[in-house]
This record gives structure tokens, sequence and C-alpha cells, in this order.
């Protein structure tokens, strides 16, 4: 075997450019992972973590973009979510108390500061 770049793809080659440029020591994988991780480079972390020794290879060979991948495979269709659970009340509804109509202010041992005022005018 010759020393063949190894191929990728378009979006994780432009990720692991990226990532080399960004950072100087790229053989530890876990570190190299986390790193691609913090800076949102996923498609490249899941790459390397899927491909270990091609990772290794590339890294002292180098990488090439794969112009002839299939597009719109069925992997790249995002899997359907399960729907949300419908949150219900505990509790009997008919234990719940209705608010009552009438505007009060504060507490309801003092009047308000309104009142306070006309009373104190009105002596």
């Amino acid at each position: 075997m010759g020393r063949e770049k190894i191929k990728v793809p378009v979006k994780v080659y432009d990720e692991l450019l990226a990532l080399k440029r960004e950072i100087h020591s790229t053989l530890d994988l876990a570190d190299t992972i986390r790193k691609a991780e913090d800076r949102g480079y996923m498609k490249a972390a899941t790459w390397i973590r899927q491909n270990e020794n091609a990772y290794k290879v590339g890294f002292t060979w180098g990488f090439e973009a794969d112009t002839h991948e299939p597009q719109g495979t069925l992997r790249d269709i995002p899997a359907p979510e399960a729907p949300m659970k419908k949150r219900t009340i505990s509790r009997p509804i008919d234990t719940m108390e209705p608010r009552s109509s009438k505007k009060s202010s504060g507490s309801g041992k003092s009047p308000g500061i309104i009142a306070r005022i006309k009373n104190w005018f009105g002596k």
C-alpha cells in the first residue's frame, strides 16, 4: 500500500482541516474528539470516533475530500422523535376553588393607601 491520502466525506474534510489549524497536537484521540466537539465540529468528532485507525493514518499522510459520496441517503434523514407526553392534573378539578371577583388590595387586613389618604382628608 502506497502513501495514499485517506478519503473522507466533504463536510468531515472541511472540519478536519479547520480542527488541524486550530489545535496543533491532534494524535491524542480522546483529546481531539473533545476539542472537536467543543468547537462544534460534530461530524469530524463522530468520524474520528468511528474511524480511529484511519484518522491516525490520515493525520500523518493527509486527508482527501471524497467527492463521489452518495447524496441523500437514508442515513441523512433524522429518525422520528417520540411524541411528548401530555401533562395531566393529578388531582380532581372540582377541588380547586374559584377566584373571587372582588378586587382586594393588599392582604385584606388594612385598607389600601388611597383609602387611608381619603380617611385622613375626611377627618
